[in-house]
């Protein structure tokens, strides 16, 4: 299998609502672009480094 970036540990936080922009960048793509222990996770306004909760 063929790893499509490191997953690390933790759960992305929940996202309580979504921007109304129809297509927001993405400031990362998989895991392993985030610094120290966050987590690449669909935010509120396409996907972000966040803290694992």
């Amino acid at each position: 299998a063929v790893s499509t970036g490191q997953l690390k540990p933790g759960n992305c936080p929940l996202v309580e609502f979504q921007c109304l922009m129809l297509n927001p960048p993405n400031l990362c793509e998989t895991d392993s672009q985030c610094k120290d222990n966050l987590k690449c996770c669909q935010g509120s306004c396409g996907k972000a480094c966040f803290l694992p909760v």
